[in-house]
């Protein structure tokens, strides 16, 4: 769970105003997997040291092949994934610049739209190295702010729980009913390795590959985990305590962002809207420079333009951003709550996941395999609504019931498609072996990481269940 960002409070507002703490497990549950990736895979990426994720498809999958697959997932990744994702932290911070300035949602909506798009032509990688760290200790400063000036106005540790005294079933964090139980089972059993769990790959490899060695590699998974602990509580808390401030039962999510901006003085308010707007433009960069680089690099260069001049290649670039930050506010115009729209993207990549752990074990899998993956759950995450009624899992939530369904339709068809089409193990064995080194090795830093996944995830439900009573 990626606590720093601009739009975290306002979905967490949105959980917990709608479904109660039991709710928070849609988050908490990512991070059973959530060492993974530092532990496994960070040392790999470094091992390997590629410009960009989508260029293992080249390593890993050898042939014509790999080549589809190669442009498949620059051009689904890098245009439609990376919309998607920039959409959600569009979202968030439009909703704010659209209760900081009293506008519409529409007008702040083409606001955060020409925003993107002038950061673009500014979106200088050595840069936003520089400013990455300057944002993140704004948006904290933001946060702290905001938890002075509550405490300022309700100075007693009761008034934190006011949200449950009006909500007593809401206070519960585990659940009291088959439904609920029902979604904590596909929370627990189901969206963390299907949904959740993939190998480091996107905006987060450049940490692996800018650093010296494995061991530093190591170290930059591990510390934003340790991090995101000591936030999670802070953004829970304060959720809680800004949801009792809610007497008149308006939107969670967008309650919320009034009452961040209502708590503080007027002196201040400018600076919390720049903590929220500098989180905000370090995660779109890194969106914008992820799917830049797949679109421009992987597609653009890699394809068509191999000899294409530096200095065209950077204003084809700028234009790849320019046309991303459009797609996003064309998405998010479309969408009304961020917690259904991260139950969408929870679907779309439900079953596909384990794809991209098991390539680099089992050698079987080719790239008609990920290909097969990554279209049938998109395709069945679209049909999966008007099957819902007819099935007999109708008696429950279809958000839940859609990533079980497609999970399973997903991985029964990666699987035959695996097993149908030619077997290259053989020479994938000779490139993958020396990168991967021992393959029980890896299956015993898998399995530590998802102890120490299985221990965070514990620790934060102890703290929580002592805090709830």
């Amino acid at each position: 769970m990626h606590y720093l960002s601009v739009d975290t409070g306002q979905l967490i507002a949105g959980v917990i105003g709608t479904r109660g703490m039991s709710g928070m497990w849609i988050l908490w549950a990512s991070w059973i997997g959530a060492f993974v990736i530092p532990l496994v895979f960070a040392p790999l990426w470094k091992r390997l040291d590629f410009m960009t994720d989508n260029q293992f498809l080249l390593f890993r999958f050898p042939g014509k092949s790999g080549r589809i697959i190669h442009q498949f997932r620059a051009i689904y990744v890098g245009g439609f994934v990376v919309s998607l994702a920039l959409c959600f932290h569009v979202i968030g911070f439009s909703r704010i610049l659209s209760i900081y300035f009293d506008v519409s949602q529409g007008y702040s909506l083409l606001i955060t739209g020409i925003i993107l798009s002038v950061y673009a032509l500014k979106n200088v990688l050595s840069l936003k190295l520089k400013m990455d760290v300057f944002h993140a200790f704004l948006f904290f400063l933001s946060l702290l702010i905001v938890l002075i000036s509550l405490w300022q106005q309700h100075p007693n540790l009761e008034n934190c729980a006011t949200f449950f005294k009006g909500h007593h079933e809401k206070r519960q964090l585990f659940p009291t009913t088959t439904e609920t139980w029902f979604t904590l089972f596909v929370y627990l059993g189901i969206q963390w390795w299907s949904c959740n769990l993939f190998d480091g790959g996107g905006p987060e490899m450049a940490r692996f590959t800018a650093v010296k060695n494995e061991k530093k590699a190591l170290l930059a998974g591990l510390l934003p985990q340790f991090i995101g602990i000591i936030a999670g509580f802070l953004m829970v808390a304060h959720v809680i305590w800004v949801l009792g401030l809610n007497t008149e039962n308006h939107s969670p999510e967008l309650f919320y962002v009034e009452s961040v901006f209502g708590a503080v003085s007027s002196s201040l308010k400018p600076l919390i809207l720049l903590g929220f707007f500098g989180m905000f433009i370090t995660t779109a960069e890194s969106l914008l420079n992820w799917g830049a680089s797949f679109l421009v690099v992987d597609v653009i260069k890699g394809r068509y333009l191999p000899k294409i001049e530096e200095n065209k290649e950077r204003k084809i670039s700028y234009l790849v951003m320019l046309i991303l930050s459009v797609l996003s506010v064309v998405f998010a115009s479309q969408v009304e709550s961020l917690q259904t729209f991260i139950q969408l993207t929870f679907s779309i990549s439900a079953g596909v996941a384990p794809v991209y752990i098991l390539r680099w074990v089992w050698f079987r899998i080719n790239a008609w395999s990920q290909l097969s993956a990554m279209l049938g759950s998109g395709i069945f995450t679209l049909i999966y609504p008007s099957l819902h009624p007819h099935l007999l899992l109708h008696a429950y939530p279809l958000a839940e019931s859609r990533v079980l369904v497609v999970t399973v339709l997903t991985t029964l068809l990666w699987l035959t498609v695996t097993f149908l089409t030619p077997n290259q193990s053989a020479e994938v064995r000779l490139k993958m072996l020396p990168i991967l080194g021992s393959r029980k090795v890896f299956l015993n830093r898998f399995l530590l990481a998802i102890l120490f996944g299985v221990g965070a995830l514990g620790f934060i439900s102890v703290v929580w269940f002592s805090v709830l009573g």
